[in-house]
């Protein structure tokens, strides 16, 4: 379930859901009448169903949101100890960092870092002839050491964008600005 829904909103809903499978009024509890639409067997089944799918997806989202104690930081301590590849991805790259701070500590996202080279420069968004939009990097990012090169993927052509010895010790030492 999306993180921003509201979950009271959801309990409540379940509960009524529920209430109306079992052939009962949400509001005030009372038995409806056989002939109410909701004691039709489909629609009885059908309101079982979705209620059981809402206490599913609760109980998926309680065991797949894990509690940090604290926010991403990195220590100077702890960024000498991550591995800087000859050139990587920024995904790759990023697992590395977060392979380095306590399991405590919610986990850098590569998409915080994209943003914060985009805001500062290093890439910017451009847009292909399809309205397909990529991230490339800027003249600032390549005398940093990020590159791109067009690819063949699955679902077509994409720009895959990598980053040196240089680039990778570059966003260690940023890393603070984010």
């Amino acid at each position: 379930m999306n993180s921003a829904i509201d979950q009271n909103k959801v309990v409540v809903a379940l509960d009524w859901i529920k209430k109306l499978a079992n052939g009962l009024n949400p509001i005030d509890g009372s038995i409806l009448p056989d002939s109410d639409i909701v004691n039709n067997v489909h629609i009885s089944r059908c309101l079982f169903f979705v209620s059981n799918l809402l206490e599913e997806m609760g109980k998926k989202k309680q065991t797949q949101q894990k509690q940090y104690e604290s926010e991403f930081q990195l220590t100077p301590e702890a960024a000498s100890k991550v591995y800087i590849a000859e050139r990587t991805g920024i995904a790759m790259f990023v697992k590395e960092i977060n392979k380095v701070i306590p399991e405590n500590m919610k986990p850098l996202a590569a998409s915080k870092v994209t943003q914060w080279l985009v805001s500062t420069g290093y890439l910017e968004e451009q847009e292909r002839s399809d309205g397909h939009k990529y991230k490339a990097p800027t003249e600032l990012g390549t005398s940093t050491g990020i590159t791109s090169a067009w690819r063949e993927g699955s679902q077509g052509q994409y720009l895959a964008i990598s980053y040196d010895s240089n680039a990778q010790h570059f966003i260690l030492e940023n890393l603070f600005k984010l």
